[in-house]
């Protein structure tokens, strides 16, 4: 099934003249679903790839564009393969509206924000309809975008494209830049004034480098394996790895779990030069010689402070596989600015 990577490759290949760009951006219910999940929508109307476990197909084989919704009801979308009904937000465009320079960070791996505009007037036909398991509603016909791109070497971001507006390009890049700073794949809807932003943020596969051979080395990278993630286990450190790790974005990590003073120092001090998370494994007091020699290393406490240590939820773990999920899961509410309360105890949406 075709992501947002494929449609990149297509962009910037031979997609044909009319091709469009569908994906979600918005919903409420439907449980889980991938965020980099897309459809390209061939100008005779041809799909390739679905969204929403196939219930768009006809709305974009139909010849929907723009900003729409989806209102499906549980026993189709239980059909449909998803965990339950809900309300959808899609935004299909045209693939050559993103500017190319988007497609390319995407294609080479690098973090990109791309912050769209849908325009154009409701169609008539789509006033005073209320949802229903097949009902949507149109909002724009044409879309206009702008991308942010990090430089590898510097780490600044540049601005491609424009909104049209120099208001709606700033307040855009504002929202975009907020959005990567989160460092997961995410889209936001945003209204400025009377306008609808779509912000949306595209990063590469999750890399998990790991410091020290154990058991729960293993079962990481079993976990990783499972979430989708590059994982890397290291059994010394040297400057092959420090390079590696001081590489790392926002939506990576390193867990060191060597207690070797040669070895669990020089990464930590490598991993904080970075802006990925950083977890350690070992008991208190390992953690305060650690923080110790760091200290005396000239590491500052802002940076001690990123350490997550003892790493990982308390989630009351005691086999490693149960102490890989522990740390895997503070990853991810790390990434995700969640507290890990339990979902019964919290309000507000569930799906990140």
């Amino acid at each position: 099934m075709p992501d947002v990577r494929d449609v990149a490759e297509a962009a910037l290949g031979s997609a044909p003249a009319g091709t469009a760009f569908a994906r979600v951006v918005a919903f409420r219910g439907f449980g889980s679903r991938r965020a980099s999940e897309a459809a390209l929508v061939g100008a005779d109307g041809a799909v390739s790839g679905s969204l929403l476990g196939g219930l768009a197909d006809d709305r974009l084989s139909g010849g929907a564009r723009g900003l729409f919704e989806i209102a499906v009801g549980d026993t189709d979308a239980v059909a449909a393969g998803l965990a339950c009904g809900g309300v959808a937000t899609l935004l299909v465009s045209p693939v050559g509206s993103v500017p190319d320079a988007a497609w390319k960070a995407v294609v080479d791996g690098r973090p990109v924000a791309v912050v769209s505009l849908p325009t154009g007037e409701v169609p008539a036909d789509a006033a005073g309809r209320a949802p229903g398991d097949a009902d949507s509603t149109d909002h724009g016909i044409a879309t206009r975008s702008l991308a942010l791109t990090e430089d590898p070497s510097t780490r600044l971001l540049a601005r491609h494209g424009t909104l049209g507006d120099d208001a709606l390009d700033e307040a855009g890049e504002a929202a975009a830049r907020t959005a990567l700073r989160g460092g997961r794949e995410t889209a936001e809807l945003h209204t400025v004034g009377d306008r609808t932003l779509v912000v949306e943020v595209y990063v590469p596969t999750t890399r998990l480098v790991v410091v020290g051979e154990a058991t729960v080395a293993d079962a990481l990278a079993a976990q990783g394996a499972l979430l989708g993630w590059e994982v890397a286990v290291r059994a010394g450190f040297g400057e092959d790895e420090a390079a590696v790790v001081q590489s790392l974005g926002p939506a990576d990590a390193v867990v060191v779990l060597s207690h070797d003073p040669a070895v669990d120092v020089p990464a930590l001090a490598a991993a904080l030069q970075s802006r990925c998370y950083v977890g350690a494994l070992g008991s208190r007091h390992t953690q305060a010689r650690r923080r110790e020699q760091l200290t005396a290393d000239g590491v500052g406490d802002n940076a001690l402070d990123r350490i997550h240590g003892p790493v990982g939820l308390d989630l009351g773990a005691r086999t490693p596989e149960e102490t890989a999920v522990a740390i895997a899961a503070e990853i991810l509410a790390h990434r995700s600015g969640r507290t890990a309360a339990g979902l019964g105890s919290t309000s507000g949406p569930i799906n990140g």
